[in-house]
């Protein structure tokens, strides 16, 4: 009965109580992003040598400002705004998993529905997937080094969720050290869905920062981040692994970005 109407409430665009709170934490918590200003450069080097990231490197350039979120969507607020809870790991502020790349793809239409309603957002922003490149210069937060802290991995323990230190999707959201940019769980936790179709190499990839969304293997997406089953090679800012669209796995998330609408 409750999730029935939360998903009328979500239908018809207009947040119940419940749901503006949860909505309004969330867009508090984003982090602006802002490529060219201060210490972050306007370019970057998206991918490296190494075996778990695509090659060829290649320069990265935005000419536009974006919010990420500062943490993974967590669980209350997927149930809130899609009505139900489908993870394995539960607990309100752990991130949610056990999405499909298009449960993931809807839960940003109505979570942007939802936020316009409530006027926290205008007409014309959005709530996305971040693109691969959008993602990575995240991560790296300036860095050139194999993580966002350096290149050891001994030190991953204290930002990340990996087969090192986890038993599972068990802590909540931010129990770890931030990046520099302040986004926690960035290296580890759950691997995160992002909009670019599959490209085996970056060959042809947009310099742009924009997604990489046509060509390629269109049958599966992106993922970054690496998550709590994995090794710390996984984990860096560079690697990447392909996603069936349909995957459903609980070390599998996601988190978004605000950002004006193209």
């Amino acid at each position: 009965m409750i999730a029935a109407l939360l998903l009328t409430s979500v239908l018809a665009a207009e947040p119940s109580p419940e749901q503006l709170a949860l909505l309004k934490t969330f867009h508090a918590e984003f982090v602006s992003i802002t490529p060219g200003e201060g210490v972050y450069p306007a370019s970057f080097t998206l991918g490296d040598d190494s075996e778990t990231a695509a090659k060829p490197a290649h320069s990265v350039t935005f000419a536009y400002r974006f919010s990420m979120a500062k943490y993974e969507v967590p669980q209350n607020l997927w149930e809130a705004v899609m009505g139900s809870n489908p993870s394995r790991w539960k607990g309100p502020r752990n991130s949610v998993e056990m999405l499909t790349f298009d449960e993931a793809v809807m839960f940003c239409q109505r979570t942007t529905e939802l936020l316009r309603g409530a006027k926290l957002i205008a007409a014309d922003e959005v709530i996305r997937l971040p693109s691969e490149a959008e993602w990575e210069y995240c991560a790296r937060a300036g860095t050139k080094t194999k993580y966002s802290f350096g290149d050891q991995a001994s030190e991953l323990g204290k930002f990340g969720w990996f087969n090192g230190n986890a038993a599972g999707n068990d802590p909540p959201v931010g129990a770890k050290a931030p990046n520099a940019w302040g986004l926690y769980d960035m290296h580890g936790y759950l691997w995160e869905w992002c909009s670019d179709a599959w490209h085996d190499d970056y060959s042809g990839a947009p310099s742009d920062g924009s997604a990489w969304a046509t060509g390629g293997d269109d049958k599966h997406r992106v993922l970054r981040s690496g998550s709590w089953k994995d090794k710390a090679p996984w984990l860096a800012s560079a690697s990447r692994r392909a996603g069936a669209v349909k995957l459903l796995d609980d070390a599998v998330g996601l988190r978004c970005v605000l950002a004006k609408a193209k």
